[in-house]
């Protein structure tokens, strides 16, 4: 879970196939990058998101791949993405100062035959051209010029005859530009110099004084990608002639429960998030009292973030001493992670950690779980199946667990002890997920485990397997890879203890989601059973023992159930069942 790259579609009009189509011709330089064995592709919403089906072609051999695709002239505006290959994973992320808004895809207005320019992969403009996108906040000046705002600079000259306008779309008071600059034509080379100005001529023109501005002129150097001019801290735009914010920070206390932890790191405890820039071991929390509840305050601008809490000051356990990063479940998180809103007023953020509570709900024992994955339908790699997940110490790709096939099934398996949170979130990988100690993420299983019902949305745009352990030996069933069934397209359920995948009993929930009532059913098995529900935090919500025939029904009421996911248990002896279950 090294990889931080984020991925985002935005569909604005639906795709179709009626209609008149119109000619759009796409171009990708493909000149700083690796050409992918499977050829460079293209996909978007004029083709449905396929990332196999539109592939480009360099037929002169000058590095720009191109391809002319028959649009429907129903869409004014293509949302798209090129892809150093044919599947989801090696797909560019569209830097800000090009993307379409709150997304990572490229967008493109279409009016009739549209011949696109050529872009270099994963940037905004040509290979060797730097897109920068300028932001200014204006809402602390007593009022804007009747001109509007503008800017100037070594880019532009200087040109005293040639200000550039500024816009605000979004009326919120800042303003932009975007400009695509050759950092080897300035003087000095790859370094931006330029003021904004409130009218459009020398004299109206800013004077700021700080570390962004030198003698009056704000500068920015060049570092290779596409850029947005704002303040690397906290991400907020620069307030007009200072190099601050205009937005006042607010105070943030951060507390995480450490008390469920086996251990808490010698290098610390720490905090992470979207309000930092994602960066492990810039700030670390406290426990001045010694009740293992670690404390930090941290000013943090207005907005919306995501964070999580890090037992260490790496992510995954990585460097010595560290141990991991939390995981917390799907109904508390966003992406895979945590979230927080800052307004005016200071706030407190509180959890235990990787539970979705402030109060800690005690872990359950250690215990051997089996992983299974049924590969029938797949070519096995040479360097085996493995699986890699939150479970392991150390976590994700570098505590991976190689599975084995000993009776030549294709149902490989491993049995590892898990200690700590009841929650964890895991994925099958066939191949070698960390050949050498680096991390290679195209060998993990790709399939939408939140859609199937099994798992959840991860950070990366991805899904992972999720599971809630009991505390007593498992088996988890033998899922097809990539599936949340299994190789016949039944649905696949845990067993505790010895028994078999094929001893499952036969367990019905309905309706799922369920409001105020759920019917259950035992299809299979007959006697008295144990029936027990519970949250994804582990707190039990149903406990009851019941003799049932098979095939009969039985009804309980979830008026007094919070909304939320919960994992029903049926129990005959050694042999257990469970089912998701979704309360509305």
């Amino acid at each position: 879970m090294k990889h931080l790259y984020l991925f985002a579609v935005a569909t604005l009009v639906a795709w179709s196939s009626w209609g008149q189509t119109v000619p759009v011709t796409f171009h990708v330089d493909m000149s700083n990058e690796t050409v992918a064995a499977e050829g460079v592709h293209v996909a978007g919403n004029f083709q449905g998101w396929d990332p196999a089906i539109t592939m480009l072609a360099d037929d002169d051999m000058d590095g720009i791949y191109s391809v002319t695709v028959e649009v429907s002239d129903t869409l004014e505006t293509i949302n798209y993405k090129f892809l150093n290959g044919n599947a989801w994973g090696v797909d560019e992320a569209c830097p800000e100062p090009c993307a379409f808004p709150s997304s990572s895809d490229r967008y493109a207005d279409i009016d009739g035959a549209t011949d696109l320019p050529v872009v270099c992969f994963g940037a905004c403009a040509a290979c060797g051209i730097t897109t920068v996108m300028f932001k200014i906040d204006m809402s602390q000046e007593e009022a804007i010029n009747p001109v509007g705002v503008h800017m100037n600079g070594n880019f532009n000259g200087w040109d005293g005859s040639n200000f550039l306008m500024m816009e605000d779309a979004d009326g919120d008071m800042v303003y932009t530009y975007t400009a695509q600059i050759d950092g080897a034509a300035l003087s000095p080379v790859d370094t931006v110099e330029f003021k904004f100005v409130n009218g459009n001529a020398w004299g109206f023109d800013e004077n700021p004084d700080g570390e962004c501005a030198a003698q009056g002129n704000r500068f920015l150097p060049l570092t290779g990608g596409d850029l947005v001019y704002q303040m690397m801290e906290t991400g907020q735009p620069y307030c007009y002639n200072t190099c601050g914010s205009c937005v006042a920070p607010t105070p943030v206390t951060f507390r995480v429960d450490m008390s469920t932890q086996a251990a808490v790191s010698a290098n610390g405890v720490c905090v992470a998030g979207s309000f930092q820039g994602w960066t492990p071991g810039a700030n670390f929390l406290s426990d001045d009292d010694g009740d293992l509840v670690f404390e930090a305050t941290i000013d943090v601008a207005p907005g919306d973030y995501e964070f999580k809490f890090i037992n260490g000051n790496n992510w995954g356990g990585d460097g010595d001493g560290n141990i991991d990063n939390e995981n917390p479940p799907g109904e508390c998180t966003s992406n895979g992670n945590r979230t927080f809103s800052v307004g005016a007023e200071a706030i407190a953020v509180q959890y235990c950690y990787n539970q979705c509570s402030e109060t800690c709900v005690a872990d359950p024992d250690p215990a051997p779980i089996t992983f299974q994955v049924d590969m029938t339908n797949e070519t096995v790699s040479e360097n085996g199946v493995w699986v890699i997940g939150g479970m392991t110490s150390p976590q994700w790709q570098a505590g991976a667990l190689q599975l084995s096939d000993g009776d030549g099934d294709n149902v490989y398996e491993v049995t590892y002890e898990v200690a700590g949170a009841a929650f964890f979130e895991y994925r099958y990988c066939n191949g070698d997920p960390y050949p050498g100690g680096e991390v290679d993420d195209s060998v993990a299983e790709d399939g939408n485990f939140e859609e199937g019902g099994c798992g959840q949305g991860n950070p990366f745009g991805e899904y992972n397997r999720t599971h809630i352990r009991s505390g007593q030996p498992e088996v988890l069933g033998a899922y097809c890879y990539s599936s949340c069934l299994d190789c016949n397209g039944d649905t696949v359920g845990t067993v505790i203890g010895i028994e078999e995948v094929q001893d499952f009993i036969g367990l019905e929930v309905f309706p799922n989601p369920a409001q105020d009532v759920i019917n259950i059913r035992m299809k299979g098995q007959e006697g008295l059973f144990k029936l027990r529900a519970y949250s994804l935090l582990g707190q039990q919500v149903l406990n009851i023992e019941k003799p049932m025939a098979q095939g009969e029904i039985v009804t309980f009421t979830t008026e007094s159930w919070p909304k939320g996911v919960y994992v029903l248990e049926a129990q005959i002896g050694l042999r257990r069942s469970s089912i998701r279950l979704q309360v509305d």
